[in-house]
């Protein structure tokens, strides 16, 4: 909506005139707004990435994560979603070497990087790190109910199916595992099991 105001000079924010400004002084008027900070134009790259690809638009995308990554390399959001789409475009190893990027930056300890870097090594087929990381992820926040369901995934795909049916309960009935010390319990007990079987 836009509002008209006529007949009334508007000074800009921060630059209010004076009631009785001396003769010959003119209001200091910017002639253009300043230059934005690389920072600044990194994250507008990087929220044009993520609608480019909420619209599929995988390799546009990637375009723009990427420019936000060369005027920011240290972004971890940007290394985030430039993976999600090298995962949408099929190109899991170069996901993975994205992934690792963020969580080196962003530290080891981030449940979100752990299931999505479990997700890429799925389609990898390294069932056993996607199970690590899905376990890593749990460990740090036992209701994470994604690294529940990716964790049921790369057990299934091992061929435990008894064990991947208790994960996918816990996403699929999450009263069952009312809160956080019960679904760590259930995580080590599960891990326990596991080790004793093989």
């Amino acid at each position: 909506m836009e509002t008209m105001v006529r007949d009334r000079q508007i000074s800009p924010v921060g630059l209010r005139p004076t009631a009785n400004p001396p003769r010959g002084h003119l209001a200091t008027i910017p002639k253009a707004l300043p230059a934005h900070d690389a920072e600044t134009v990194a994250m507008g790259q990087c929220e044009l990435g993520k609608i480019r690809l909420e619209m599929g638009r995988f390799e546009d995308a990637l375009g723009l994560f990427e420019q936000a990554l060369a005027l920011q390399p240290h972004d971890v959001e940007s290394w985030h979603n430039r993976a999600e789409a090298l995962t949408c475009l099929g190109r899991y190893e170069d996901a993975l070497a994205s992934l690792e990027q963020a969580q080196t930056l962003a530290g080891f300890a981030t449940p979100r990087l752990l299931v999505q870097k479990a997700v890429v090594l799925i389609w990898l087929s390294r069932l056993e790190a996607a199970l690590t990381c899905c376990n890593r992820a749990l460990w740090l926040n036992p209701n994470h109910s994604q690294a529940w369901l990716f964790r049921g995934v790369a057990l299934q795909r091992l061929g435990r199916s008894q064990e991947a049916h208790r994960s996918y309960r816990r996403v699929a009935q999450p009263a069952l595992a009312a809160g956080a010390h019960s679904n760590l319990q259930r995580l080590c007990q599960d891990i326990v099991l596991s080790h004793q079987a093989s």
